[in-house]
This record gives C-alpha cells, sequence and structure tokens, in this order.
C-alpha cells in the first residue's frame, strides 16, 4: 500500500465531497430569495391582493419548482461523494489494520 497513492485517493475524494456541499449550500441558501423574488413578482400582478396569494403562487412557480429540484440533486451529489471519501477512508483503514496484523502475525512466528 503506498501512503502517497492513498493521501492523494483521500484527498481528491475529499476535495469532490466538500465541492458538492458547497454548491448544495450555495443554491439551498438562495431558496428563501428566490421565493421573495418570486412572490414580490406574483404580489405585483393585477389580480393578486395579498401577500399569502402571491406566496402560494410563488410556490407553485415553475421557476420555483425546478430550483427546488436543483437543491435536491446538489444535495443528493454531496451526499453521494461523502459516502465516497468515507469509502475510501473505510477501505485504507481496513488494509492498514491488515497489513498490521500480518506483520505482528510474521513477528510471532517461530
Amino acid at each position: 500500500m503506498d501512503p502517497n497513492k492513498v493521501y492523494q485517493d483521500l484527498r481528491a475524494a475529499g476535495m469532490d465531497w466538500a465541492d458538492k456541499q458547497a454548491t448544495y449550500r450555495q443554491l439551498d441558501d438562495q431558496s428563501k430569495s428566490i421565493l421573495a423574488q418570486i412572490t414580490l413578482e406574483a404580489k405585483a400582478l393585477p389580480d393578486v391582493s395579498s401577500m399569502a396569494e402571491a406566496k402560494d403562487i410563488a410556490l407553485a412557480a415553475s421557476l420555483y419548482r425546478d430550483h427546488l429540484r436543483a437543491v435536491a440533486e446538489a444535495l443528493r451529489e454531496a451526499l453521494r461523494a461523502k459516502v465516497d471519501y468515507e469509502a475510501r477512508n473505510s477501505l485504507f483503514q481496513a488494509r492498514r489494520t491488515q497489513e498490521a496484523t500480518e506483520r505482528a502475525a510474521m513477528g510471532a512466528a517461530p
């Protein structure tokens, strides 16, 4: 097992996870602003009389639904990247333990 290769592999997987998590957070943070913008646009329509009605229109707007789908997809990608990183790290730990066990067995052999 080459420690440098393991380091590079874990680092790349960790960076991928961090990038995807950042993308998810950025999209999620924009949700309220997007909803507010669409609500204000709906409130400006001549037949909309209340903010509650405008918000209902905004919640049903395709732009907002598309945004929510993008947030969900970004979260899915971030979670999968986390699983990938943690699986790689677990494999590394298992291999390290296996190698240590083999070294100990070799030292204990008569």
